[in-house]
């Protein structure tokens, strides 16, 4: 049978376990191995370039990503499908 994952606080909480390693609510920080094209909800495409620093934090079915680009704070979050296929392909390093 399978039951949803308990929150430490004891409450349900609907969410993916991902090759991340990461609980909703959990951050980590990563580094950008191959350049990662994305589209964030309805706006332009967003390029990463390879060797950028990441900043993660765990949401119940995305990912919140953080870095800088040309000095300038950016984020987005993308789909947990979507991030783990960078995690899959070896886009992404997370550092544990």
């Amino acid at each position: 049978m399978n039951t949803p994952p308990v929150s430490p606080q004891g409450t349900d909480v609907d969410y993916v376990v991902g090759p991340d390693g990461l609980s909703p609510g959990q951050q980590a920080r990563a580094r950008v191995i191959g350049r990662l094209e994305f589209r964030a909800g309805d706006g332009p495409m967003i390029t990463i370039e390879p060797d950028a620093q990441l900043e993660l934090e765990r949401a119940p079915q995305s990912m919140v990503m953080s870095w800088q680009e040309e000095g300038q704070p950016m984020n987005a979050a993308i789909p947990l499908v979507q991030f783990n296929e960078y995690l899959e392909k070896g886009l992404i390093a997370v550092d544990r």
